[in-house]
């Protein structure tokens, strides 16, 4: 089976965090944080902070470590790895999304979101309060 180590991260601004449907490939119009898969020689935050630039163009401050979930789609193991961010920068668009939504944890069900996130979901609510206060951009 193929191993395909992914990364995403949940943007934090003003109490909401950023969530992204998907504008292409098997899974059009999923709600996901945005995020992408891992490139050779580099670390999962590497990746990470190379995704929002290409994809939202905006330059990540903070990545701390949320959680992890393992997937198994179309015989590919899909290792995700969860960092909660932040940036001095709004994105505006995306390259690989048709829309961005600023959302709470409470509410982020409203959305068609994939099943396999739900564990990092279930972090997220839960340690939200302190992910809020630590994710306040320093400028």
């Amino acid at each position: 089976m193929k191993i395909i180590d992914v990364v995403c991260g949940v943007l934090i601004q003003d109490e909401k965090c950023l969530i992204a449907r998907r504008s292409t490939g098997d899974s059009i119009g999923k709600y996901e944080f945005p995020g992408g898969k891992v490139e050779a020689g580099e670390t999962r935050e590497e990746a990470l902070v190379r995704e929002f630039k290409e994809e939202l163009q905006i330059d990540l401050d903070q990545l701390y470590y949320l959680d992890h979930s393992v997937d198994t789609q179309n015989e590919k193991e899909i290792r995700l790895t969860c960092f909660v961010c932040s940036s001095k920068e709004k994105p505006v668009k995306s390259t690989a999304h048709s829309n961005l939504i600023w959302t709470t944890p409470e509410h982020i069900y409203d959305y068609d979101f994939f099943e396999a996130d739900r564990g990092l979901v279930q972090t997220l609510q839960k340690e939200w309060l302190w992910l809020k206060k630590q994710m306040k951009p320093k400028f």
